[in-house]
């Protein structure tokens, strides 16, 4: 199993909805970016981040270019801003991105200039906040992206690169590319077209019910189990779902059952699908905190525990991928031996499952992107700069020995002082857990220790393992007693299914492995074994053959011959030689070795293993253990005497060869020596040129980071060029349309350009480019131009001005202040826009306004147009006043309500006004009405109809104040009733007074005269009332004129006097016949009868304000006297009733000798 890059992200990381499509690209990126674009749909869900190389000394107009070719949003990220669907976000100059919850975030560079690597920051950023995102890698020089797009198809994500032959720059591309986990490769135009295919795919893929998908599920893994022999139904189901919809994303299928039958069906996806849950993804030092943690309290002191007592250092790295893990571990021991000065024999067991991944391995052969996580120190020490790529050096290479080894089937590796094994446990469910750890302890020595990853714990097996650090994930085994050799977690060999109905053996479904082709031989070959390749490199080896296997000083080497221990040598080399040349095994003669202070005589059984399949022939090696050697003293003749005399005849050949063997291997030695002597010469030479050309290397490559910037501000230029020629050709086809004059001068006033009107304005040619304006004439009627363009200069503000030329046109003049791209001024511009027509046009309209003002001012009657307001349920709410005429105040009494609205003006106006708006409004037709106004005090008379549009809602209300005719009105109407009620009571009074007998004996003459005299009182009264429509009466004109017959006032004989009193309409006509009934008796019998006689009227009023009252005093003096019986007449008895009934107050009369006194007081109204 090979480790991943990332823990799986969580819940919490994919919180958002919205997907990311990162595209990185580098020189040649910008003209790749357009045509993408170009061709992308808009409406895809996604939101886009670009991430190019540019050059930190220049601004960027990266987002205007790709602005110009998409219609969705494009901004330049310069702060944090929040991601949003269907946008296209930019870098911008000297800053990289990586994500923050729903934000993408501009941040400084983490890493000098040179060794930056934009795109794999921001890659991984997606992978690890977002999971699933899409990588895009386009044109672009250099490896910038190849580390990120693995983390990215890690966490689930699909990755897309541009095809390289059509790529400007094909090496970001082909870096991506050579990491195995591109998914699409295509041109740009079918690019756009495949990125459109998988988001609208992921988003149907989302949507699964992923509960209800088990069974198909279980099928898939069955199938996979079939085709491959490694069953994944004991990974924890969150992974294998995120691997299997990852997949069905790439191949454009939204249905789980329909991608099972592909993967039955397909071969080739089921070898992906596997591929993809191996996760064959890692990177150097990763959680560098962590693995220093694992120096200091781990490596360390191995190192100098090891080197001191003479041990070997044996560290097994679990699915190591592609082998940076088990590199990092191999650069820090060699590191700390070197820092200790001690030289322990170590040896690294780096184990995985994917075989394409482990060649990656024993290659030792990473692209230029590890700068990222190897320091410039490590780079130099332990790995050899290839130009493209950094290879590990042989000293490194050599301690690691990589192994195709399945931790679940296979046995562990023994006595083991560590055991790396991180982020493989994260997605095995906890029992199997629980059995690896139980598996990992038996493997390490006792304290040996056990490093996990980030996210995994030793938990589920509390009692194999202590904490050294938590939060490093660093454990030690714990002593249990004698242990033993626990059940191996292998994945079952029952029955699967195979596609086509007959059930097979997972081992009989996929090809043999040097290992497996190993443990059949050790069926019948018990002891320990190593299995090597025609060259004698190491495949394979047995868990208890180290002891025959030393490992010297210097360089690491994994050819047998190399490491097995010297005495057995050259029987090895011999036996191997005859083994591959198709000769019968041998057996060798056993031969004394010191293991350990034990001596024992050791032979080897040297054989060739036919491969099954077109593989070449494997060598197997087996180490016979012969028993205790003899001691030295014992002679030859004893040990022949041991023998069987077979054997004699071959020791004696035997010893003979030995001898001549030693002769020559001392001679071989001694040549060696001085070839040693030479290389160490030659390579000290070597070291210096490899110096100097690393260091031409590195300047190599700055050279070419700089110039995959330049790359990029050139064709970043080349498209500001393209756009400028294109906005020039455009600036020329608009003046030359507009044919306005323009023209342009610098901050000295020299001309710079101008446009051909601006000739037939100034005495100016082409010519005259570069001179100053002051020495042309001009043909306008305006003086200072000069002046107020220094004018502009100095305040930087515009000057504008009717001017007229001398040929009768009229044109705008603007001066404004010419103004560079970067707010610098440089000079000013005059435009003269032709307002000839315009003016003549404003002319005419001026005059109609003007006809149109004083025709709507002239009317009599108040006029305004009205905007009507409506709610959400189109119910009137209130009307705003747009214009109104000089009637209006004087109707309204109200000023300035223009813009005002209704209820601001007038808050209680009835409701019936917006009613009758909001109807005529929506009907459209026109309505005559009368209303009141009652907070105003008027009655209306108005005529409301529509104007404009049916959406503008705007009416015309034509509208007089008939308050005073609807006063008259009413009162004429009240009038009318009360002259009907008046009459009638008056012609009740006559009639009353007609029907009254005569009780004093008059003619009939007499009782006329009466009776006229009275009616004609009460017609006084009638006149006067009338003179006020029948409010009131005045007392003083009352009695003026019903006693006016007897004299004038004032003469001497009448007197009048009191002050002015209203008597309401039958206050009026009683008092008329009271005034009447006593002049008639003073003219017949008392002051008025004679000419010494006069008469004095006096009246006023008293009482509080709520009770008025009036009291007139009617006074004779000096006439006849009068006899009693004068005063209880007909005339007297109406005096009493008209005072007491009908004004409701009281009468007081003395009758003296010298003339009548009457006192009238009764209550005014």
């Amino acid at each position: 199993m090979s480790a991943p890059e990332n823990p799986p992200p969580t819940s919490a990381a994919i919180s958002s909805n919205i997907p990311i499509c990162a595209i990185g690209a580098s020189a040649g990126g910008v003209k790749a970016l357009r045509h993408l674009f170009s061709q992308l749909p808009e409406d895809l869900g996604l939101a886009y981040v670009i991430i190019v190389h540019l050059s930190p000394e220049h601004p960027s107009v990266l987002a205007q270019i790709i602005g110009g070719c998409t219609g969705m949003p494009v901004h330049q990220v310069n702060d944090t801003p929040e991601l949003c669907a269907n946008h296209v976000y930019v870098i911008a100059p000297d800053e990289e991105l990586v994500i923050e919850g729903d934000n993408v975030h501009a941040r400084d560079f983490t890493e000098p200039r040179g060794r930056r690597a934009p795109v794999d920051v921001f890659f991984r950023s997606v992978a690890s906040a977002r999971g699933d995102g899409m990588a895009v890698i386009l044109s672009g020089a250099g490896d910038d992206g190849s580390s990120g797009v693995r983390a990215i198809q890690e966490a689930g994500g699909v990755v897309f690169a541009q095809e390289p032959s059509e790529a400007e720059f094909s090496a970001m591309p082909q870096n991506a590319i050579a990491t195995g986990v591109v998914s699409f490769i295509a041109p740009l135009s079918t690019l756009a077209e495949r990125i459109s295919e998988v988001a609208r795919s992921k988003e149907a893929v989302r949507s699964l019910d992923q509960d209800s998908a088990s069974n198909d599920l279980r099928r898939i893994v069955a199938f996979l189990r079939a085709r491959t022999g490694h069953d994944f139904s004991s990974y924890k189901r969150a992974t294998v779902m995120r691997r299997v919809l990852r997949r069905m994303q790439v191949c454009r299928i939204t249905d789980l059952r329909e991608y099972g039958e592909y993967v039955r069906t397909a071969p080739e996806e089921a070898q992906e699908l596997f591929g993809d849950l191996l996760i064959s993804v890692t990177q150097f030092f990763r959680d560098e905190d962590h693995f220093k943690c694992l120096t200091t309290k781990v490596l360390s002191p191995l190192v100098e525990d090891a080197g001191s007592l003479q041990q070997d250092v044996r560290v097994w790295s679990v699915g190591c991928a592609t082998g940076e893990e088990a590199y990092s571990l191999a650069i820090i021991l060699l590191e700390e031996a070197e820092k200790l000065k001690v030289c322990p024999q170590i040896q690294i067991f780096a184990s995985d499952l994917d075989e394409g991944a482990l060649g990656t391995a024993r290659e030792g052969r990473y692209p230029k992107s590890i700068a990222a996580d190897v320091s410039e120190e490590r780079l130099s020490r332990f790995f050899v700069d290839e130009r493209t790529h950094y290879r590990v050096r042989k000293e490194v290479r050599g301690i690691v020995l990589f192994a195709s080894h399945s931790v679940l089937k296979d046995p562990p590796f023994m006595r083991l002082d560590l055991i790396v094994c991180r982020n493989l446990l994260i997605y095995l469910e906890r029992a199997l857990q629980e059995q690896l750890l139980n598996l990992f302890h038996y493997g390490l020595k006792s304290n040996g220790c056990l490093f996990l990853g980030s996210a995994e714990s030793a938990d589920p097996a509390t009692r194999f393992f202590a904490i050294i650090d938590r939060e490093a994930r660093i454990f030690r085994a714990k002593a249990t007693g004698r242990r033993q050799m626990p059940a191996l977690p292998h994945v079952s060999t029952e029955d699967v299914y195979r596609p086509g109905g007959r059930p097979v053996d997972a081992a009989q479904s996929r090809q043999p492995v040097p290992a497996e082709t190993h443990a059949r031989a050790l069926e019948t070959n018990a002891p320990p074994s190593v299995l090597v390749d025609e060259s004698g490199q190491i495949l394979h080896l047995s868990p208890n053959v180290g002891r025959f296997i030393l490992h010297p000083a210097g360089s690491f080497s994994s050819k047998l011959s190399d490491v097995v221990r010297p005495e057995l040598r050259l029987d090895l080399k011999v036996g191997l030689d005859r083994a591959f040349l198709g000769k019968s095994g041998l057996l060798t003669h056993p031969v004394p070795i010191d293991i350990d202070g034990d001596r024992r005589r050791v032979a080897m059984q040297i054989s060739r293993v036919p491969s099954t399949d077109s593989r070449p022939a494997r060598g197997l090696v087996l180490f016979l253990d012969a028993g205790p050697a003899l001691s030295d003293d014992t002679t030859a003749e004893e040990r022949l005497a041991s023998d069987s005399d077979d054997m004699r005849g071959l020791i004696s050949e035997l010893e003979a060869a030995q001898e001549a063997l030693v002769v020559s291997r001392a001679e071989h030695e001694t040549a060696i020596e001085d070839l040693r002597a030479a290389n160490e010469e030659l390579q000290s030479i070597n070291e210096e040129y490899r110096s100097t050309s690393e260091e031409l290397e590195t300047s190599k490559e700055e050279l070419q980071s700089m110039n995959e910037e330049l790359q990029t501000v050139n064709a970043e230029l080349k498209s500001k060029l393209d756009n400028i020629s294109t906005a020039h050709s455009d600036l020329r086809n608009l003046t030359m349309a507009t044919e306005i004059g323009t023209l342009f001068l610098d901050s000295k006033l020299r001309i710079r350009m101008f446009t051909p009107p601006t000739a037939d304005l100034f005495n100016i040619t082409d010519m005259d480019v570069g001179r100053n304006i002051t020495d042309f004439t001009h043909r306008l009627r305006h003086d200072g131009i000069e002046d107020e363009a220094r004018r502009v200069l100095r305040d930087l503000t515009m000057v504008e001005a009717e001017v007229q030329s001398q040929d009768g046109r009229w044109f705008m003049m603007r001066l404004r202040p010419y103004r560079t791209v970067e707010d610098r001024i440089e000079g000013v511009v005059l435009s003269f826009i032709d307002v000839t027509s315009r003016r003549e046009t404003e002319r005419r309209l001026q005059s109609s306004q003007q006809e149109y003002q004083d025709l709507f001012n002239s009317i009599d009657e108040a006029f305004s147009v009205l905007e009507v307001l409506f709610d959400g349920t189109d119910t009137v709410t209130d009307c705003r006043f747009l214009e109104v005429n000089e009637a209006f105040h004087r109707q309204t009494g109200l000023d300035a309500p223009v813009g005002k609205t209704a209820r601001e003006i007038v808050p209680d106006l009835e409701q019936d006004w917006y009613e009758t708006l909001g109807r005529i409004s929506m009907t459209r037709e026109a309505e005559r009405f009368e209303a009141p106004a009652r907070a105003l005090g008027r009655y209306f008379e108005a005529y409301i109809f529509p104007v404009g549009t049916v959406n503008e809602r705007k009416l015309g209300i034509l509208f007089r104040d008939i308050s005073d005719r609807k006063r008259a009105e009413t009162h004429q109407e009240m009038l009318k009733h009360e002259l009907s009620h008046r009459v009638k009571n008056t012609l009740a009074v006559v009639q009353a007074l007609a029907r009254q007998p005569s009780t004093e004996g008059r003619t009939v003459e007499d009782y006329r005269d009466q009776l006229v005299g009275r009616i004609r009182a009460l017609a006084h009264a009638h006149d006067q009332l009338l003179e006020t429509d029948w409010k009131v009466a005045d007392l003083g004109r009352l009695a003026e004129a019903t006693l006016s017959v007897y004299g004038r006032p004032g003469d001497g004989r009448l007197d009048l006097d009191g002050p002015s009193v209203a008597l309401s309409p039958r206050q009026a006509l009683s008092l008329a016949l009271v005034l009447h009934e006593l002049g008639t008796n003073a003219a017949k019998y008392g002051a008025l009868s004679n000419e010494e006689g006069r008469l004095q009227v006096t009246w006023k009023i008293g009482g509080a304000d709520n009770d008025r009252r009036a009291f007139l005093i009617w006074r004779e003096r000096d006439g006849p006297r009068v006899a009693a019986s004068a005063s209880s007449g007909f005339g007297m008895k109406l005096i009493e009733q008209a005072g007491s009934y009908e004004l409701d107050g009281t009468v007081e009369h003395n009758l003296a000798p010298d003339g009548l006194t009457m006192r009238l007081e009764f209550p005014l109204a």
